[in-house]
């Protein structure tokens, strides 16, 4: 695999501000890989990211903001709940905004989409949200993108901006011994993950779940 050249590509990240997305956007800023990224969020930035900003390596804007005029790696950990949006909601945000940014980005030259999804993702489940999530998946998947990466952790644990009352509780019960691929693990686990799977020259559709989270937090490779 031919080496990159340190700050060279641009990336793009939705879903910014939260669990995993704001980890992530750190994780990345952190690398060596970007000379520009950008955050597209709802929401202004916060003063954390303020000297970033500031020295131009990230970009901050709306959704009503045109995508760069070209894009390398693409990143989404977007994602609300029923409770918060209703079923409508959900799929307009976890699916319809998910697959309108990618494609965007694709067709701005994005050669990786990562995309944080859920376990269970089953376009033809029984379960609203996991067949959300399964349709996001298949719209995806047909866009043509060089190397595309869905990650399906199970509950997650770390601060949210919202209390998820039923995934603390899942968090309590979802540790070892159980199988590795349902067990709980921290938001930034699962954002450290995908940086270090942006790095390796990737080719097809991956589904990575715990076990893959694991992995590439260990340093191991596919």
């Amino acid at each position: 695999m031919q080496a990159e050249e340190p700050y060279s590509k641009v990336a793009v990240i939705v879903g910014v501000t939260g669990l995993i997305g704001s980890h992530l956007l750190e994780c990345l800023l952190q690398e060596n890989r970007y000379r520009k990224i950008v955050a597209i969020a709802r929401s202004s930035a916060p003063d954390s990211v303020k000297k970033y900003i500031d020295s131009g390596q990230l970009i901050w804007q709306s959704f009503s903001e045109p995508m760069p005029d070209h894009v390398d790696h693409f990143f989404c950990a977007l994602g609300t709940t029923q409770k918060v949006a209703g079923k409508a909601g959900l799929a307009a945000v976890d699916r319809d905004l998910v697959v309108e940014t990618a494609s965007a980005a694709i067709a701005k030259g994005a050669s990786l989409c990562s995309i944080v999804s859920a376990t269970g993702a089953d376009a033809s489940s029984i379960f609203f949200y996991n067949r959300i999530k399964g349709e996001m998946e298949a719209g995806l998947s047909e866009l043509g993108a060089r190397c595309v990466q869905f990650w399906q952790p199970s509950v997650l644990l770390g601060e949210r901006s919202e209390e998820r009352f039923a995934e603390k509780i899942a968090g309590c019960i979802l540790r070892s011994p159980l199988p590795r691929n349902i067990q709980c693990r921290d938001g930034t686990a699962v954002a450290s993950a995908i940086a270090v799977a942006a790095g390796q020259d990737l080719t097809g559709i991956h589904r990575f779940k715990v076990r893959e989270i694991d992995m590439f937090n260990s340093g191991e490779t596919l």
